[in-house]
């Protein structure tokens, strides 16, 4: 452990994502300081940070110009927060060019984290060379990109960036101690009653719902084959914005409303047998996104795991190819909705227990953190007391080569 742990300034775009939230926590318990400024927005709050936050304002959700107004209006508060920390830690390429303009002639180094890559960054034309442009810039005056999947590292910021910016993997994983007691790690009742009888399956949709092509065929196949399957939804509905409304209309589909993580997590998951976990929708998988979307595993992947409880996933991307090595829940070669819906149908018990064992014989450590918070802080701290210039840092412990 270092002498002094650094004070960290924790720049966010919005106020209760739970990867931020966890991130702090992580720095917390690494015995970091922390302090939080953010923006508020319109959007789902799972887990709010264990950290002083000062609000930086309302920001529009996707509409770039006025974001980059507040933004511009902010830089003082940023500067003025800079100046009683160590080190500013960034959530997302946004805040980090905040905090770098912010803080200039300050000396306080800049860790960016990146928990994805949007198909602006890939695009083809001036708005995808501006974006990569202004990537370039960031991570040229960044001592360490944080990422949770290394193929952020070597597709993008490699491969297409050429940066050689020190960076760490910090997956989507659970914070096991921030866990209530995991009560739906039990086994799920039968499908198949004593009598022959077999009740509907019940398939869990949890998070930010954006995907129209998931509710689509979830709706359909819930109002075409009502004895056969149940949908229990949670979190914050954005596309379709009227799922709630939608769900009111089918006996056999309940929306729950929005949830805290990790608080409601194990009552959410004790009440379905199988989690839907198929996001994007094929269609959107074209070539050029394909690798920025199919390297990360969903927060889907690591909460099903912990509470034992199976998915469905698109073949070929992070989570159906893990699916599908682990033998811990369904994969779906064919996206088409017949398809879909006759997979999901052939379900049985076996199935279920058989995809629960393989869970159960799993380490924990494919789930949740173990020594990330020690990790992280070990190498922030390191960036602090070597206080070298921008772009001379090398990787800290746990870094990606």
């Amino acid at each position: 452990m270092h002498e002094r742990m650094p004070r960290v300034l924790s720049l966010l775009p919005l106020i209760g994502h739970p990867r931020d939230s966890k991130r702090i926590a992580m720095l917390q318990e690494a015995g970091c300081t922390v302090e939080a400024l953010a923006f508020e927005r319109d959007y789902h709050q799972g887990r709010l940070p264990t950290c002083p936050v000062t609000s930086l304002g309302q920001i529009p959700h996707g509409q770039y110009l006025r974001r980059a107004f507040r933004l511009l209006a902010s830089l003082p508060t940023i500067r003025s927060a800079l100046r009683r920390n160590d080190v500013a830690y960034a959530s997302g390429a946004d805040m980090a060019l905040a905090g770098i303009v912010a803080g200039l002639g300050l000396g306080r180094p800049m860790v960016l984290e990146v928990g994805d890559i949007r198909r602006v960054q890939i695009a083809k034309g001036w708005q995808g060379a501006l974006a990569r442009s202004l990537d370039r810039f960031i991570a040229r005056r960044s001592r360490l990109l944080v990422v949770t999947a290394p193929g952020f590292v070597d597709g993008y910021y490699r491969a297409r960036l050429h940066q050689e910016i020190p960076s760490l993997v910090v997956e989507n994983k659970l914070d096991e101690l921030a866990m209530p007691a995991p009560a739906a790690r039990t086994r799920k009742p039968p499908l198949k009653a004593p009598d022959g009888s077999r009740r509907p399956i019940r398939i869990g949709y949890f998070g930010v719902l954006r995907c129209d092509w998931s509710w689509r065929l979830l709706e359909s196949m819930a109002r075409s084959h009502p004895q056969d399957v149940a949908i229990v939804a949670a979190g914050y509905p954005m596309s379709p914005a009227d799922l709630p409304e939608r769900a009111k209309g089918l006996a056999n589909v309940e929306y729950l409303g929005h949830y805290k993580s990790p608080q409601d997590l194990p009552a959410m998951y004790a009440r379905v047998d199988i989690v839907w976990m198929c996001y994007p929708a094929p269609a959107l998988r074209d070539p050029d996104w394909r690798w920025a979307q199919e390297v990360c595993r969903s927060n889907r992947f690591y909460e099903s795991g912990y509470f034992r409880t199976p998915t469905i996933a698109l073949a070929g991307g992070a989570d159906g190819q893990e699916v599908e090595r682990l033998g811990i829940g369904l994969t779906l070669s064919d996206p088409g909705d017949e398809a879909v819906i006759q997979a999901i149908r052939a379900i049985t018990d076996e199935d279920l227990l058989g995809w629960q064992r393989n869970l159960e014989a799993l380490p924990r450590s494919v789930f949740v953190y173990t020594d990330e918070a020690e990790r992280l802080g070990a190498a922030l701290a390191d960036i602090v007391q070597r206080g070298m210039p921008s772009g001379s840092a090398t990787p800290g412990p746990g870094a990606h080569a």
